[in-house]
């Protein structure tokens, strides 16, 4: 599916109030395709492969009851995606990380979502409809997206095997560059 074609179901499957929210958003898939192949090129960028940050270390709820966070998954590269259920390139990103996770399961990746500022009661509600494949965070009071710097939705992080930070940076990144980032991370 192209990505133009990915946003144009993002935008179907917006209720109007999610429309609304995201008003300000439809700047959002410009710099999206401007970062989508930027970051590309950030991938070995001054914060890849540095040792473990503290910052790296979160955990938070999900949304089953349990709390998660990369330093669960010892030995394994986390891609964690950053999102909310307003933001239409989520949507897109998430549509695109589903065959990345499926196809790398058992392969030493872990993949996790996190929602940013939001009631549980809302991911949930979106989940019903949306499911995510993998674990869904929840960063409710958004203390540990504000720790990581994270102001731009979505956002991946992908931490390498040894729990030091490899990849973060907002935007779309597409299923080529994230099995990239995850193999040059120790896949």
């Amino acid at each position: 599916m192209t990505l133009a074609a990915r946003m144009a179901y993002a935008w179907r499957t917006m209720t109007a109030r999610d429309r609304r929210r995201s008003s300000l958003c439809w700047l959002c898939p410009a710099v999206a395709i401007f970062l989508a192949g930027w970051s590309a090129s950030a991938c070995g960028g001054p914060t890849a492969g540095t040792a473990h940050d503290p910052k790296l270390a979160f955990r938070l709820k999900t949304t089953d009851g349990r709390t998660l966070g990369p330093l669960d998954y010892p030995g394994k590269v986390v891609v964690v995606d950053f999102w909310a259920t307003w933001c239409a390139p989520c949507r897109i990103q998430a549509q695109i990380l589903e065959p990345v996770s499926r196809d790398l399961q058992g392969h030493g990746v872990q993949f996790l979502a996190a929602d940013m500022g939001e009631p549980e009661d809302t991911v949930r509600g979106f989940l019903k409809e949306n499911p995510f494949p993998y674990p869904v965070l929840l960063d409710s009071d958004g203390k540990i997206s504000d720790d990581l710097g994270i102001t731009a939705l979505p956002t991946l992080l992908v931490i390498d095997k040894r729990g030091g930070l490899r990849y973060l940076q907002p935007g779309l990144t597409d299923g080529d560059t994230v099995k990239k980032i995850i193999r040059e991370a120790g896949s």
